[in-house]
């Protein structure tokens, strides 16, 4: 028998039943909305990515395509206007993109780098907008320690090799030690070739950094395979008629130091002493003296017949103070110690730097011949080559080889102590198993982000940064405000 109390109590029972349910269920339409939002926002932020990743690709490949760039450090629209965006095909939507030299990009020994800013649009998405940015360079000759375009296996690297930096080339090399011990292998800080393989003692192609007698060092780092030992790479485009050369000499033309042809005659030796070129025709001749310190353009260009040479090296007294190129048609002789006056290469403000690039002869050590040369004056026109010596510089040969004029001597073998790297079509013969000079590249750093002046850059381009800027505005895009760079 139920009371009027049981009765009661029933109800209230029910009726806190019935709030929990309203409650529940109220949380659960709440819950299922917020993810439902959530999925949505997620879908649309994914899509407003994917379209400002799209227009930041675009943008890249504009540029590669030979897009105009940037006339001065400000920014310059590629795709779209601040008003009206470009619309990206397949309707993802659309962008507005510009392009931002880098402030130091009017220092001619920077690395030109540009940012790329993107930000992209989609209707009927619950975000406005979505921005990227992305660094993109333009790959200078001067990052390698060695290039070569024409590689050889008739020839070898053989202990006391040592390349500091990136050594690449457009096909195979051969690669052998002689020794049981690894001690003094041939040292290479990178090696990447375009062929499947290099070769060694015999011809069988090998694919790894040992075999026999051999091992690469530093052999756990090149174990590690890419991008330390690295095959089937992409080749780079290289030669006369893939580098814009003829931009090294229209800056010596225009407010450089240009040398016609015929004024600088066949043979002349050539001293860089502080920020002053000294060159003496022949032994009878006058020594000329040429200030270079207040060209606006740091670029030297003697316009030699392909078959005429000059000989370089620095004064014994002073080295070269100031960032330079000189460039040529002609063989370069390496005749002695060139030497930068600052050697500290890890110094963040040393700008002292050389480029020495010949289009159609060779770069070549010059043979001592072993005797005093008086009639040649001062000690900087001496050829000087009878022990290892220095060289600080990048050399380059777009047409040529680089080789020793004597490979047989001197006794040895010597080092040719390269501070910086070479450039070539394919590398000559400049020692034997006990004479000649074996060539030690010592990478410069400050080739990492720098540059001899003006020198020429491949066709190539890497992306260094890639950054989602999800609150950039359409006047960062503007303005470079975003940040400035």
């Amino acid at each position: 028998m139920y009371t009027n109390n049981t009765r009661g109590s029933a109800l209230v029972l029910v009726l806190i039943a019935s709030m929990f349910l309203i409650i529940l269920t109220a949380g659960a339409y709440q819950y299922f909305k917020m993810n439902a939002n959530t999925q949505i926002w997620a879908r649309d932020r994914i899509q407003a990515k994917l379209s400002a990743e799209a227009g930041i690709n675009l943008a890249t490949h504009m540029l590669i395509s030979g897009a105009s760039l940037p006339a001065d450090s400000l920014p310059e629209d590629i795709l779209g206007t601040e008003i009206s965006f470009f619309d990206l095909p397949g309707d993802i939507g659309s962008v507005y993109a510009s392009v931002d030299p880098s402030n130091s990009n009017n220092k001619v020994t920077s690395a030109n780098a540009y940012l790329i800013r993107c930000i992209a649009s989609v209707p009927g998405l619950t975000m406005d907008t979505y921005g990227m940015q992305s660094i993109v360079m333009p790959e200078n000759l001067a990052r390698f320690s060695v290039f070569m375009n024409n590689p050889s296996t008739d020839g070898y690297y053989g202990d006391g090799y040592r390349f500091d930096g990136p050594f690449y080339a457009n096909g195979a090399v051969r690669v052998r030690s002689a020794s049981a011990s690894s001690t003094n292998d041939p040292f290479f800080y990178s090696f990447r070739l375009t062929s499947g393989y290099y070769v060694s003692q015999g011809n069988t192609p090998i694919t790894t950094p040992s075999t026999g007698n051999l091992e690469m060092q530093p052999y756990n780092r090149l174990l590690m395979g890419p991008p330390f030992f690295d095959l089937n790479v992409d080749p780079i485009p290289f030669g006369e008629d893939e580098l814009n050369w003829q931009g090294v000499r229209s800056a010596a033309q225009i407010n450089g130091l240009y040398f016609p042809a015929g004024s600088i005659s066949d043979s002349s030796r050539l001293a860089l002493k502080g920020d002053t070129l000294l060159i003496k025709a022949d032994t009878l001749a006058a020594v000329q003296e040429y200030y270079l310190g207040d060209m606006e353009n740091p670029v030297v260009w003697i316009e030699n017949g392909t078959d005429d040479c000059f000989f370089l090296r620095s004064s014994q007294l002073q080295g070269l103070n100031m960032p330079l190129t000189i460039g040529c048609r002609g063989d370069v002789y390496m005749s002695g110690d060139l030497l930068y006056e600052n050697i500290d290469l890890e110094d963040p403000d040393n700008l002292e730097i050389l480029g020495v690039m010949t289009v159609n002869g060779d770069l070549i050590i010059a043979d001592d011949p072993g005797v005093d040369q008086p009639e040649w004056g001062s000690l900087s026109f001496w050829i000087d080559t009878e022990d290892g010596f220095s060289y600080y510089a990048v050399i380059v040969a777009l047409e040529g080889n680089l080789y020793a004029s004597k490979y047989w001597e001197p006794a040895g073998p010597q080092e040719f102590r390269l501070n910086g790297g070479y450039m070539i079509q394919e590398e000559g013969y400049t020692s034997t198993s006990s004479t000649g000079f074996d060539i030690g590249v010592y990478f410069d750093p400050r080739l990492l982000y720098m540059h001899p002046p003006f020198f020429p850059t491949t066709a190539n381009w890497n992306t260094t940064m890639w950054a989602e800027k999800p609150d950039m505005t359409v006047n960062d895009v503007a303005n470079g405000t975003h940040p400035e760079y």
